[in-house]
């Protein structure tokens, strides 16, 4: 039984070597406004994988009040035009429904989000998984449903200032090429972060708390 537990272990430890060889390094694409974003293809899609990081000042509640009004996610997330929560069982997961707009001639694109919260009280990370839903919802015939997966990481570096990681990989589905997905990478996840940095500063998401990041 031991040899074989140790055949098991070396096999997962070569097929993540192998997967790590695959996989390219980040490559800084942008760097405006104190945002940075990095793209890599991985394994897994070619649809390139986008990270973007940037400081901003506020506090981690500010976010969290962000990210629970998801029908507000239509004034800063990029090209979002219609977005409503399906299911917030606690304030450590939700799930919501989104659609995008899409350049012409293709469809818009739609998706079912699910956000899976933690936060580490030592550290001060509070990480957003994100895992897009393909089937739990019917798909509607004016839209083509997305499929993907990332994360939000926010760090309070100091009082009142945080460190935003936002990265995803996103397959649009449909007939759209990943060579032509490809050149517009860096748009959404830039977009992103600016509009993100915008609707913290906005009155109705100050004054914000909640329970499980009060230490």
């Amino acid at each position: 039984m031991k040899q074989v537990s140790y055949m098991i272990h070396l096999c997962l430890l070569l097929l993540l070597h192998f997967q790590l060889m695959g996989q390219e390094q980040w490559k800084l694409v942008m760097e405006k406004d104190d945002i940075q974003v990095y793209t890599r293809i991985n394994t897994v899609s070619s649809f390139k994988e986008f990270k973007a990081m940037m400081q901003i000042e506020g506090e981690v509640h500010q976010f969290l009040a962000v990210l629970y009004d998801v029908e507000g996610l239509s004034d800063w997330g990029y090209n979002i035009k219609e977005s409503k929560l399906i299911d917030r069982p606690h304030n450590m997961i939700q799930t919501y429904y989104a659609v995008a707009k899409a350049p012409w001639p293709y469809k818009d694109r739609d998706g079912i989000y699910l956000n899976q919260i933690s936060w580490n009280k030592e550290s001060k990370v509070l990480l957003v998984d994100i895992e897009m839903l393909e089937h739990d919802l019917e798909t509607n015939d004016d839209y083509v449903r997305m499929d993907g997966y990332g994360y939000w990481q926010i760090s309070a570096i100091s009082d009142g200032r945080l460190e935003v990681i936002f990265q995803m990989q996103v397959d649009p589905g449909g007939s759209i090429k990943s060579w032509m997905a490809n050149m517009f990478v860096t748009d959404s996840p830039f977009q992103t972060m600016l509009g993100l940095r915008n609707a913290m500063q906005k009155k109705k998401y100050q004054g914000k708390t909640y329970d499980f990041l009060i230490d």
